[in-house]
């Protein structure tokens, strides 16, 4: 966060976990002498709000969504208390998708005899989005998601990917064996020649820094993982016990609160099967590229994460004041997290990059029907300001790298003892 304040989180926490927009509003308010550089993007369960919100399953397999609960947002910053006129905003929305779902555009633009399975998806596609906005898909968490391998196998499909997501703003017309058939005798060429412009300047950004900072984030993701499945797998303890352990090794060893992760690693812990990735880890210990595994779900972890950093449009030379992400998927490890993990609030910097997401689970109500109050009056400080400061002062990115190897060498131990 920009501000390391434990008072600015606390009031940022406030608002965005009341439980009602006139609170959220009134919480802004009495707060606002700590809030002034904030803006806060509050999702409300009815849809009186300003904004939309979209969930919705589009076919057996298909969902889009944003991150947040609710079916409306508001938006609470400094201009929208200090004036009585309504207040007019330049929202950006952006529509995404990951590589499960690019995919099928690919082969549909490159396979000369498409199968029915493909041209279902594709029907299910250019049945549920309209062209102008499937023209405007944006790419870059497939990018994010597919850049980590450079293969030329792994570059000729990123290639042709990108060629056709161009193409879908010069063919307006339904996603199927035609579509294909058009691509490939009319714009094949044109399309292919601006995804080369356009992944040159991609490349030239991942090597530059962008690749190394997606990677090191994916590793902390990693590492929450792998020290649950460490946990869980190195003793008969309670669940509860196991939790405790987990949320002390954030504060003391990994130096951050990750409430997401958090979330989805107590459904791995009190094997309560919330999600499709809790239960594919689950087995781990039976799995042919175990580590592989967790790499993959980190990197889905990564992909919502990645969403909360795309609403803060300030790094984007726009007008957009934010962005509301939508995500196009038909992986349900991320449907799943999706709804684990609801937004009830985000809040974003105005001079800065920084994002804060506040869940739609009330974080104190949760962690004492998981862990119990005895349990968790006894990690209390952590939660205080001064936990918050002692994290704040020894957060470090190379400390993420050491825990990374020496827990894959512990699990790999386990795992080896447990099938011998």
């Amino acid at each position: 966060m920009h501000s390391t304040e434990y008072a600015t989180q606390h009031a940022l926490y406030a608002v965005g976990t009341a439980t009602t927009r006139s609170k959220a509003l009134a919480s802004f308010e009495e707060n606002q002498h700590l809030l002034k550089d904030w803006r806060i993007l509050y999702a409300d369960e009815s849809k009186a709000g300003p904004l939309p919100l979209r969930r919705a399953q589009f076919s057996e397999k298909g969902f889009v969504s944003t991150l947040f609960s609710g079916h409306s947002l508001w938006v609470l910053d400094h201009d929208v208390i200090s004036s009585s006129d309504t207040m007019m905003f330049q929202v950006g929305y952006g529509t995404y998708i990951d590589s499960n779902a690019a995919s099928f555009i690919r082969s549909l633009a490159y396979r000369e005899e498409p199968k029915e399975h493909l041209l279902n998806f594709c029907r299910m596609l250019s049945d549920s989005f309209s062209f102008d906005e499937l023209s405007n898909i944006n790419p870059y968490l497939y990018l994010w998601e597919a850049q980590r391998d450079r293969t030329p196998e792994t570059v000729t499909g990123i290639r042709e990917t990108m060629a056709a997501l161009f193409a879908l703003s010069w063919i307006k017309q339904p996603l199927n064996a035609e579509w294909g058939k058009m691509y490939r005798k009319l714009y094949q060429e044109q399309a292919e020649a601006e995804a080369d412009r356009f992944l040159y300047q991609f490349y030239q950004n991942l090597d530059a820094g962008l690749g190394k900072a997606i990677e090191d984030q994916v590793d902390l993701l990693e590492v929450m993982l792998l020290r649950t499945k460490l946990i869980e797998l190195s003793s008969k303890r309670s669940a509860q016990n196991k939790m405790n352990e987990l949320v002390q090794f954030m504060h003391d060893e990994l130096s951050t609160m990750m409430i997401r992760e958090l979330l989805v690693c107590a459904d791995i812990l009190f094997r309560e099967g919330k999600s499709q990735m809790s239960q594919k880890l689950d087995g781990l210990q039976k799995k042919k590229r175990p580590f592989d595994e967790l790499r993959n779900c980190a990197r889905d972890l990564n992909m919502l994460r990645s969403m909360d950093q795309l609403t803060n449009s300030i790094s984007d030379n726009t007008n957009a004041s934010f962005y509301i992400a939508n995500l196009i998927t038909f992986d349900r490890d991320i449907i799943d997290i999706i709804q684990l993990t609801e937004l009830r609030a985000i809040a974003l910097h105005r001079s800065s990059s920084d994002s804060f997401p506040i869940y739609n689970q009330q974080l104190d109500t949760w962690l004492s029907e998981k862990l119990g109050e005895k349990r968790l009056s006894g990690l209390e400080n952590i939660f205080r300001k001064d936990g918050f400061d002692t994290r704040s002062r020894a957060r470090s990115r190379s400390n993420v790298k050491t825990i990374l190897q020496e827990d894959r060498q512990k699990l790999a131990c386990i795992i080896e003892k447990i099938n011998s």
